[in-house]
């Protein structure tokens, strides 16, 4: 999905969340709900299928776990099937955490590390990045095992890469030459 379209339904989201007064849970679980769609292809894949009529797949996000999500999060999603956008939805919770951070004065920053972090770590962690960039963040941190160890930051157009997968395969590229 382009930057623009992923905008334009983020920008949607958003309205519908901000007039729900629920930015926060929206922005959160879709985030959320976006990782485990992404992590599972039959999810995806079933939601996408344009074989399966569109009231069984809007069906799909009224039970489960979703039946607990916020109304605004399940429009959201409702939306993306109807509008066969559903494979995008990772782009979409991001533009919507951007402009969430943007509105509130602030600059998104996806943080990826291998384990969870502690409180204290991604406090210390944020006050770090906020120091090295100038900027005040909203900051979302991501498990992403294939990190192997440190961390990995995206903020606005620049990467910080300070991963042990990185420095292997810094190491890599030297001995092979």
């Amino acid at each position: 999905m382009s930057t623009g379209t992923a905008q334009a339904y983020a920008q949607a989201v958003h309205a519908i969340a901000v007039a729900e007064g629920a930015l926060e849970i929206v922005e959160s679980e879709l985030s959320s709900i976006a990782e485990v769609v992404a992590a599972d292809p039959a999810v995806i894949a079933r939601l996408s299928d344009r074989q399966l009529p569109l009231e069984q797949r809007l069906r799909m996000i009224d039970g489960g776990v979703l039946a607990t999500a916020h109304p605004a999060t399940r429009a959201a999603l409702a939306m993306l099937i109807g509008a066969e956008r559903i494979g995008h939805l990772r782009d979409v919770a991001t533009a919507l955490s951007e402009r969430s951070a943007s509105t509130a004065g602030r600059t998104y920053a996806e943080v990826q590390v291998a384990q969870p972090l502690t409180d204290a770590q991604t406090t210390a962690l944020q006050a770090a990045l906020e120091r090295a960039t100038g900027a005040e963040l909203t900051m979302r941190v991501v498990v992403d095992p294939s990190v192997i160890g440190g961390v990995r930051a995206r903020i606005g157009d620049t990467v910080i890469d300070g991963s042990v997968a990185r420095r292997l395969s810094q190491l890599r590229t030297r001995i092979n030459g």
